[in-house]
């Protein structure tokens, strides 16, 4: 077991040693701590032959008690992972497990190799590339609908489309021989965020809207309608007047949204959607036969349902209550055949959203594979038969001997018009076909190549693993000290590169090259034959406990322990008899606790207890305790012994008679100074910072620095300061009065000031009634007028500065100067303008609203220098936010200008005082079309943007950044200017 207190030092021969030449190998190592380390029981055994085959002499298993063979992890009694992290003498927390684990071989092989790609046995799966199994879900719903199939390959024209890709995927999961199929090339094609999570729904509908547009294009009228005969329902509204008068429109639809209720039936939800809705109060209809304002009724009818029934289930919501969207638990049942518009139709598929959350999930489908007449769930990779899937969440497994189903988390229903015929899946087209063959000849070859590299692995796997097996098995010993770091590399490399590593000993070694024997914890000891084996690979130092190290411990522990006689000495003769003389305290204590240098004597300048005239300087007689220590004269005597002889100052000795008259002197100039200032301490006390200023009242700005001397004065710590109230030589100012605070007094401070320290030109400021959402000060007008050279010099000249960030829904305008404010008010922009007659005219305090900043709008605050960079600010904030807004979600503006990450603080010559603002790219939620306001930085270019699909070849056009031309959704490029069209240039 090892030690329960750890590596314990062990300096008890120190008595024994008489010079340097005495200190053996041993007595280093048990300074250190590693003499008596008890070894932990080792975990491994060497004797046990393994099952299926014979053993060798290097084989390492793990036995229980009886020896029977245990998976190689065995708990040693006393001995724990957090328990022995810092023993030299534990050999069981080493990286032997990866040694030892029957699987080691095959996860040297898969990770340097990878699997061998096996042919698919049934369906094939689909890749999920981060957070895209929202589509993964339909392209496994529209690939069994084998007329949706068989029309996409007939409609395949070019490869440049979304739609080629489209029939790819379709290709690959009917022909490839792989189990799973990477959808890499749509999704890119619809340069969809492979790592964020959307609304399946919603990929829906707009897919569907982009193919509908693309199957419009093509000569064949048969397949240009394709789309609309397949998926295009018609819906009838119709609004009755309370006088009889009917209108009627009708539009199409490609699903029917249905809100839920708990424990609701299909037929219920299909119910409610026709049921009337009342218009009256506010939303009373304006008849055109009456001509009037009436009561009415308004329904909706399905008139027509397409042959591919798509029916959206709400389970998304929006709560009143929180502000937030929430996923609604409400259950449905609903019936395996249901008759609509007097046909029946079958259910063909379930779109399901696993997860409790409306903004985070998984979604799946189950579908009928209408060739194989069976029920599969599809789950990104994995496909499998529903027949056969044990029922573990009967929830969301259909039962396909009943006629209904219930579910708590069904997001779409898809049901299918019965046929007489039953459709006959095609082939995809020959631009498709030769791109599956050549994949699946790829496959053959990937196959054979990581055959042969496996083997050459295996093999390679067998030499590094031997060599590690044997030196795990000659570990024990205390031969040798190495670096636990090192060692563990060692053991757990897996390629011959990282098994020739030098043993790197910087960590525990000293400034002499030897082992530091405060690292000793961050060190192994080993065998002598261990340390051999080790050496045959690569450099490993043959290194000890640094004999310096230990030498100059010794030295310091031999005078120590001479000093603490001497003191205990000299403090028992300090004991008896009356004290004679006195020595500085802060001298001793640095003695007795050995922190005194060699020749340091009480008299030394940094102690002594005399003045300048070589008497006793004044000690204030609340300070002797702590100032003067007594000494005895038989004390003093054996402390002259000690450390040498100094002269020594008598307990009652006077006190210098030049200090005791100079200090009379400075007490009397400062009482003088201290009456002097009385009609400062006035002005202080009487007319100095009044709050609040009163509206329109002159005010006088006093300089930081001469309030700062000022105080001193009054308290006669300083001569009478110098009254400069800091106008430049233009004589202009050099701030901003309405936005930097400096001291006031009023008109009868300022003339007291004036006649005490000169007549001075004042810096006269006036107060307003409101503050400007601009205005920092409350400052209205003031005078003399900002001297912009100045004014820009004095901001510009900081070393470090902390730089405000203000968080706002839009960046103001670039300001037309760096100081006073105008508001525009048509927007509420506000810019800033220096006024130069007279007095700097205020600005209208009522016209200032500037609606662009957040209610409680968010500020951080940075301290940075001129080298800090826009990047550092965005990490910054991103820290500062927990990760919820990153840099990519983040735009910084300075005077109107958007800043990139490159720009640094002193590149956009930011000055003192000023601020960055900070507009966060949020993007609107729009989850099966709830009415929710969107928020103003969601708008852009007069048009909403949808959850996550903005910027995508989802929407039918999309404007260029540059030019603003409306592209084709599909396009790569800008067709005016040739931008490229990237998601992140977009978004």
């Amino acid at each position: 077991m090892p030690p329960k207190k750890g590596i314990q030092p062990d300096w008890s021969w120190i008595p024994n040693i008489t010079s340097p030449d005495d200190i053996t190998p041993q007595h280093r190592r048990r300074a250190a701590g590693l003499g008596d380390l008890i070894p932990c029981p080792l975990g491994y055994s060497f004797e046990t032959v393994p099952k299926g085959g014979e053993g060798n002499d290097d084989e390492i298993l793990e036995v229980d008690k009886l020896g029977k063979e245990k998976a190689p992890v065995k708990k040693v009694n006393g001995c724990t992972r957090k328990g022995c992290k810092n023993n030299p003498r534990c050999y069981n927390h080493l990286g032997a497990v990866a040694i030892l684990l029957p699987e080691a071989k095959a996860f040297f092989i898969n990770k340097h190799a990878g699997d061998i790609p096996t042919e698919r046995e049934g369906p094939a799966g689909l890749r999920n590339l981060g957070a895209t199994c929202y589509a993964n879900a339909f392209l496994q719903l529209w690939y069994h609908n084998v007329a949706f199939r068989n029309g996409v390959y007939n409609c395949v024209t070019s490869d440049t489309t979304p739609l080629y890709q489209l029939a790819m995927v379709f290709g690959m999961l009917q022909h490839s021989n792989r189990q799973i199929v990477d959808p890499m090339g749509l999704i890119e094609a619809l340069r969809l965020e492979k790592g964020n999570q959307q609304d399946a729904a919603e990929f829906s509908k707009l897919f569907m809207s982009v193919l509908a547009s693309e199957f419009a294009k093509h000569p064949d009228a048969k397949i240009r309608s394709f789309m609309k005969d397949q998926f295009e329902g018609e819906m009838e509204y119709v609004t009755t007047c309370e006088c009889g008068y009917e209108s009627k429109t009708t539009n199409t639809f490609l699903e029917l949204e249905l809100n839920l209720r708990d424990k609701s039936t299909l037929s219920d939800c299909l119910s409610a959607l026709k049921n009337p809705e009342i218009l009256e109060g506010d939303n009373l209809y304006n008849c055109p036969a009456c001509m009037r304002k009436r009561e009415a009724t308004r329904e909706q009818r399905p008139t027509r349902y397409p042959p591919v029934l798509h029916m959206a289930l709400m389970r998304f919501v929006f709560d009143a209550k929180t502000m937030s969207r929430r996923k609604s638990p409400a259950s449905i049942t609903y019936p395996k055949q249901i008759d609509l518009g007097g046909q029946s139709y079958e259910l063909r598929a379930v779109i399901t959203h696993e997860g409790k959350s409306a903004h985070h999930g998984h979604f799946i489908c189950e579908v009928y594979d209408e060739s194989a007449d069976i029920w599969l769930l599809c789950n990104d990779e994995e496909v499998k038969n529903l027949s056969d899937r044990p029922v573990k969440k009967p929830r969301l497994a259909l039962k396909l001997d009943d006629d209904v189903r219930t579910s708590k988390d069904a997001y779409m229903l898809v049901y299918k018009r019965e046929e007489a015929a039953e459709v006959v899946s095609q082939d995809p087209p020959s631009s498709v076909a030769d791109k599956i063959r050549a994949s699946n000849s790829f496959l053959e070859e990937e196959k054979s190549e990581i055959g042969v590299k496996r083997e050459q692995l295996e093999d390679e796997f067998g030499q590094i693993n031997g060599i590690q097996r044997h030196v795990l098995r000659l570990l024990p010993g205390t031969d040798r000290i190495v670096p636990r770091e090192a060692l563990f590399k060692f053991l757990d490399a897996d390629s011959f590169t990282e098994l020739h590593q030098p043993f790197d000993t910087s960590s525990v070694t000293c400034q002499h090259g030897g082992i530091d024997p405060e690292k000793v914890d961050a060190t192994m000891l080993i065998s002598e034959d261990a340390f051999d084996q080790i050496q045959l690979l690569n450099e490993c130092a043959q290194l000890d406990i640094c004999a310096i190290c230990i030498e100059n411990e010794v030295t310091l522990r031999q005078s120590q322990n001479g000093l603490q006689q001497q003191v205990e000495t000299f403090e028992e003769a300090n004991r008896d008899g009356d004290p004679e003389y006195v020595i500085p305290k802060a001298w001793y204590n640095e003695w007795k606790d050995g922190n005194m240098p060699p020749n340091v004597l009480p008299t030394h300048e940094g102690f002594t207890l005399l003045c300048e005239h070589g008497n006793r300087r004044i000690v204030l007689r609340n300070q002797l305790k702590k100032i003067c220590m007594p000494v005895t004269a038989s004390a003093l005597v054996i402390l002259r012994s000690i450390v040498g002889d100094f002269e020594a100052i008598g307990y009652d000795q006077e006190d210098c008679e030049e200090c005791s008259s100079l200090t009379e002197v400075d007490q009397e100039v400062r009482r003088a100074r201290v009456a002097e200032s009385k009609t400062d301490r006035t002005i202080k006390k009487s007319h100095y910072n009044p709050m609040p200023p009163a509206f329109g009242m002159d005010y006088f700005a006093l300089p930081p620095d001469f309030v700062a001397e000022w105080d001193k004065y009054m308290k006669g710590d300083r001569d009478r300061p110098n009254l400069n109230t800091g106008i430049c030589p233009h004589r202009g100012l050099d701030w901003d009065p309405q936005m930097e605070r400096r001291p006031i007094v009023d008109s009868h401070g300022w003339t007291l000031l004036t006649e005490k320290y000169g007549e001075k030109e004042p810096i006269i400021l006036q107060y307003g009634p409101n503050t400007p959402s601009a205005n920092k000060t409350h400052v209205e007008k003031f005078k003399p007028d900002i001297c912009q050279t100045c004014c820009v010099a004095r901001r510009n000249d900081f070393d470090e500065i902390d730089i405000p960030i203000i968080r706002v829904l839009a960046p103001t305008s670039r300001s037309n100067g760096s100081t006073s404010k105008t508001t525009n008010g048509t927007n509420g922009t506000t810019t800033r303008k220096v006024l130069q007659n007279g007095f700097n005219r205020g600005i209208d305090q009522n016209a200032i609203v500037n609606s662009r900043l957040r209610k409680g709008k968010g500020e951080f605050s940075f301290t940075g220098s001129k080298a800090t960079s826009i990047k550092d600010l965005k990490v910054h904030i991103m820290n500062k936010t927990q990760g919820r807004l990153t840099p990519i979600q983040q735009k910084l503006y300075y005077q109107g200008n958007e800043l990139s990450s490159e720009d640094t603080i002193g590149g956009i010559s930011f000055l003192l005082g000023d601020h960055l603002e900070l507009e966060e790219v949020v993007e609107a939620i729009d989850i099966d079309g709830d009415d929710v306001e969107a928020d103003e930085s969601c708008i852009q270019n007069g048009r909403r943007r949808a959850e996550g699909f903005g910027g995508t070849a989802l929407f039918g056009r999309i404007p260029c950044p540059d030019c603003t031309f409306e592209n084709d959704g599909a396009a790569a490029s800008c067709e005016m200017c040739m931008r490229p069209l990237k998601v992140d240039d977009i978004l």
